[in-house]
């Protein structure tokens, strides 16, 4: 063969391979374990099927990328994330803790964490109803760093589990005497069943910030195009209809959320806080500490322990300090109004003092009790 025709072969290879490699399809990859139905499992053929499975693969049709599904396990999806073995966990709910390390798109869908229990057994949500109890969790889940955040220092047991079936056999066994779920989840897997008619809800659904709001798709922090693409996608199928076709075959229907309640751990008839939209009310606040007692010393410790108690019941309703809009204080002695003023300053930022009214009552329903304090406050936006 001639130099020119040798030179002439290459450079057409050259140019077949180039074309091959330009026409590459663009792939996205999603992390999944699944073992969780009607979210993400296989069939009886070794398919994939559930809401997320078809929710990602439309998102992928939209964003003309093909689907590619990485078999992960949930309780290191994030250490796997890093290292660049998929592009995307499908699912994860955002969470503060979790966003300090990854980002997350838009909302799903939302979600709701209950405590499931054995009928009759007469558990509420609570540390004050669950000390002593077992607990059992999913292993890497929200639901198990708000158990162990919120309950374990309390003396509920917090056990985690690898697989959702292990974890119900245990509940069914009385290993464990309840477990936090989701509520979808656990109605598919156990109580919509035979042998879930001894087992129901226990209590309502829980709120907290450590819980998230919904499930949400994980990306790197390196990744906010991809992000953007994502939630841009997921607004057209919204838009075209069919996130609904998806997500009504396997959500309920939507009910109205519009008043949310905050149970208080006495289960005293009242809430700690209902939240209207973005408005949270809350009940007034005493001085008493974790034992229930009220704590000694006058008004300023009594302020002190009054405000502490509105700061935890503000974190609990997903609000804070700087985001209260109006107070009302009641004092039992107007003599102690400069006293309750040096400890109220102290909390509230300078720059966000909320409204305020002041009087004075002749006794509070806690004998002894110097100062009630009652405040309204909006939703805090968080990152």
């Amino acid at each position: 063969m001639s130099l020119a025709k040798i030179l002439s072969t290459l450079s057409l290879l050259a140019l077949t391979t180039g074309c091959v490699s330009s026409a590459v399809e663009p792939t996205l990859r999603f992390g999944v374990e699944p073992l969780v139905p009607p979210f993400e499992s296989r069939d009886d053929k070794g398919e994939l099927v559930g809401l997320n499975i078809e929710l990602g693969n439309a998102l992928c049709t939209e964003l003309q990328k093909r689907c590619v599904w990485v078999d992960q396990e949930y309780a290191t999806n994030v250490e796997a994330l890093e290292a660049k073995r998929f592009d995307v966990i499908m699912p994860m709910t955002a969470t503060p803790a979790r966003r300090e390390r990854i980002d997350f798109t838009d909302n799903l869908y939302p979600l709701s964490g209950q405590l499931v229990a054995r009928k009759g057994a007469n558990l509420q949500p609570d540390v004050q109803s669950l000390k002593g109890k077992r607990v059992g969790v999913l292993a890497g889940t929200s639901r198990e760093a708000f158990a162990k955040a919120r309950w374990a220092e309390s003396g509920v047991t917090i056990r985690s589990f690898q697989f959702n079936d292990q974890l119900i056999a245990s509940l069914q066994s009385g290993e464990i005497d309840a477990t936090l779920q989701d509520s979808i989840e656990i109605t598919h897997a156990l109580l919509s069943l035979p042998q879930g008619e001894a087992f129901g809800f226990a209590g309502p659904a829980l709120e907290d910030p450590m819980l998230g709001t919904g499930v949400a798709m994980a990306l790197r922090k390196t990744d906010s195009k991809l992000r953007d693409e994502l939630n841009a996608a997921l607004e057209r199928l919204k838009q075209n209809g069919q996130y609904q076709a998806i997500t009504e075959r396997y959500l309920p229907p939507a009910v109205d959320d519009s008043l949310r309640y905050q149970a208080n751990d006495e289960r005293l008839p009242f809430s700690d806080s209902v939240r209207v939209g973005e408005t949270i009310y809350l009940s007034g606040v005493l001085g008493l500490d974790v034992k229930g007692e009220l704590v000694k010393g006058g008004i300023g410790p009594q302020m002190v322990q009054v405000l502490e108690n509105l700061r935890g019941a503000l974190d609990r309703s997903g609000s804070s300090l700087s985001h209260v809009a109006k107070c009302t204080v009641i004092l039992t002695d107007v003599k102690d109004f400069a006293g309750m003023n040096a400890e109220y300053r102290r909390y509230f930022p300078s720059d966000r003092l909320p409204a305020r009214t002041t009087f004075a009552g002749k006794q509070l329903i806690v004998p002894g009790a110097k100062v009630e304090l009652e405040c309204l406050a909006v939703a805090a936006t968080r990152d």
